[in-house]
């Protein structure tokens, strides 16, 4: 992760998306490429390959509050690979392309379970 500092603080710091396979996580980084997202607004963190010491530090330091950080580190460290992007004004495009290829944050996982579970008879 880089030391990026948000200049604007009204704008979103980082949006993120967590993957279950490097697949998925590849068609997201190819699409937000094409969709004219630079390098150095995209992050990947990877288990097992990324050298990263505390996602949960390094995505506080860019504005996002330790609610959502320390769930990105416990998704991370539960084996799941966490793509960022810097949307620079750019949030619900960057978020769209993050859900269209697989992703899933917080507030996602949570509905996603809830409608497999509805869906398969189990509705609490």
């Amino acid at each position: 992760m880089s030391t990026y500092q948000n200049p604007n603080p009204q704008q979103t710091p980082i949006v993120a998306g967590v993957f279950q396979n490097e697949n998925q996580a590849k068609v997201a980084v190819d699409e937000l490429r094409k969709q004219n997202f630079a390098h150095d607004q995209i992050g990947v963190a990877i288990p097992q390959k990324s050298q990263v010491d505390s996602l949960s530090q390094d995505f506080m330091k860019l504005g996002v509050p330790q609610e959502k950080a320390t769930y990105y580190e416990d998704e991370f460290k539960s084996g799941h690979i966490v793509v960022s992007v810097r949307p620079d004004g750019r949030d619900e495009e960057a978020q769209s392309i993050l859900f269209g290829s697989g992703g899933y944050n917080e507030s996602e996982k949570g509905k996603s379970e809830s409608q497999s579970s509805t869906q398969n008879g189990n509705d609490r």
